[in-house]
């Protein structure tokens, strides 16, 4: 078995909050992306 370290931390919290922010980012700023792209296009 493997052994247990006291000093391991669990990063993935943090990971799964960043990417739901730029998710949440992302998602609404989406529109604005799509009226930037049909001007330029």
């Amino acid at each position: 078995m493997a052994g247990h370290d006291e000093n391991f931390k669990d990063e993935s919290g943090l990971l799964a909050v960043v990417l739901g922010l730029v998710v949440l980012v992302s998602m609404s700023a989406l529109p604005a992306t799509i009226g930037w792209v049909q001007y330029f296009a």
